[in-house]
């Protein structure tokens, strides 16, 4: 589980409330998707590389993002542009 930055809200698997998750907690792996798109995680080696490289292609297709975006919204955008 990847370690939070910032203090993040959700509902883990099983609960019905959302909770709050302070930062330097472990954040549960249903959430890393969330808290990712939020910038609440810390960035790995691996999406920070990733991220580069989906930002570099996004430039040169010349599509529009948000240096904020997560990977997966990144690779969204990259594969969303990539149909037109």
């Amino acid at each position: 589980m990847a370690k939070l930055i910032k203090a993040f809200r959700g509902v883990p698997k099983g609960a019905i409330y959302p909770v709050k998750f302070a930062a330097g907690e472990e954040c549960p792996p249903e959430l890393e998707a969330g808290a990712r798109d939020l910038g609440a995680l810390e960035a790995s080696a691996d999406d920070s590389d990733e991220k580069k490289d989906l930002m570099a292609q996004l430039d040169v297709a010349q599509i529009k993002y948000d240096k904020r975006w997560g990977v997966d919204k990144l690779r969204a955008a990259l594969a969303e542009g990539q149909k037109d």
